[in-house]
């Protein structure tokens, strides 16, 4: 009996759970911490409610996600030469350097993968992903 192809997405999904996981250990990172050092841009100060738009969350959990992240010393409070009412966060060069190495993990990761596999196995692998996400996210 062959494995269906949910079976293989939730196998592939529960692997890069894994990876993450290790990651976030590595660095003591929580799940939110670790999205929310990776959808910010180093340089750039984003309103607070892009931030939770970005990370899934809730205004009010990214709110709280946010001020535990600044005391973590990983965000800082931009300045803010517009709204005052609207609060924008940055990287710090603590979050800076810990998005650098969650890059460099998930890098590392990717060459293993890359490594063994030909480009026509990375082609269809690809198109398939595109298409399967395709249809799923048009369900």
């Amino acid at each position: 009996m062959s494995i269906g192809i949910i079976d293989l997405i939730f196998q592939l999904k529960t692997a890069c759970l894994a990876r993450e996981e290790t990651i976030r250990k590595k660095l003591d990172l929580t799940p939110a911490e670790f999205r929310g050092i990776l959808v910010l841009i180093p340089g750039a100060a984003i309103p607070c409610n892009i931030v939770s738009k970005k990370m899934g969350l809730s205004k009010s959990r990214c709110s709280r996600v946010i001020e535990k992240m600044m005391r973590n010393g990983y965000m800082k409070e931009a300045l803010n030469n517009g709204d005052q009412r609207i609060m924008k966060v940055t990287l710090t060069t603590k979050g800076i350097k810990a998005q650098t190495k969650i890059h460099n993990m998930l890098q590392d990761c990717e060459s293993s993968i890359l490594k063994r596999m030909s480009k026509s196995e990375l082609n269809a692998f690809e198109n398939a992903m595109t298409k399967i996400s395709d249809i799923l996210i048009s369900d």
